[in-house]
C-alpha cells in the first residue's frame, strides 16, 4: 500500500474507530495466569504486572504464524506505550489480552490492547512499534508485505477469537 499511512482511527489517540474495551474488537487474544508475585501490598496486581500482560499479548501478536517475516537488519522497537487502568484485578485467575491493530504509518504502527476478566475490560493499552535498522538505529519503511498484513488486519472484522495457552 503506497502513500499516506492507513488510520482506524485519528492519530492523535483521542478518537478511535474500535471500542477497544469490547471483547468484540480483537481477533487475537493470549491467555496469561496471573502470579501472586504480580501483586502489590495492597493485594491487587500491581502496575508494572499489567504492562508486562500487554508486552506478552503484543509479542505473542507479532510472533502469530501468518505475521510476515522482517527482513534480515532490521527490528521493531517500542516507541509509545499509554495504559489506561480500568478495574482492580486479583490473584489467583486468568486474563486474556486482545491486541489488534489501529493505525499503520510509513515506519510505524499503533495497536490497541485490552486485558479482560471474563467480559469485563480491566485494563486498556495501545503501543506504537517502528522499525528501525539495526546498525543506524533508526527509522526505515515498513515493508509491503507488513503494512498489507496489517491493513488486512485493521480492515477486516474480528473472526472468532484466537487463544493461546
Amino acid at each position: 500500500m503506497a502513500g499516506a499511512g492507513l488510520r482506524a482511527a485519528r492519530g492523535d489517540g483521542v478518537s478511535e474507530a474500535f471500542d477497544l474495551a469490547r471483547r468484540a474488537s480483537y481477533g487475537f487474544f493470549f491467555r496469561e495466569n496471573l502470579r501472586f508475585s504480580d501483586t502489590d501490598m495492597v493485594g491487587h496486581i500491581n502496575n508494572v504486572a499489567f504492562a508486562a500482560l500487554l508486552e506478552s499479548g503484543r509479542t505473542m501478536f507479532t510472533h502469530r504464524a501468518d505475521y510476515p517475516a522482517l527482513p534480515e537488519g532490521v527490528q521493531m522497537v517500542m516507541a509509545r506505550v499509554e495504559i489506561d487502568y480500568r478495574l482492580e484485578l486479583h490473584w489467583p485467575g486468568q486474563v486474556d489480552v486482545g491486541t489488534r491493530p489501529l493505525s499503520v504509518g510509513r515506519s510505524s504502527y499503533r495497536l490497541g490492547q485490552g486485558i479482560f476478566r471474563g467480559e469485563d475490560c480491566v485494563t486498556l493499552g495501545r503501543t506504537v512499534l517502528v522499525l528501525i535498522d539495526r546498525a543506524t538505529r533508526r527509522p526505515v519503511p515498513i515493508p509491503d508485505a507488513q503494512r498489507d498484513w496489517i491493513a488486512r488486519e485493521i480492515t477486516s472484522p474480528p473472526v472468532p477469537a484466537i487463544l493461546f495457552p
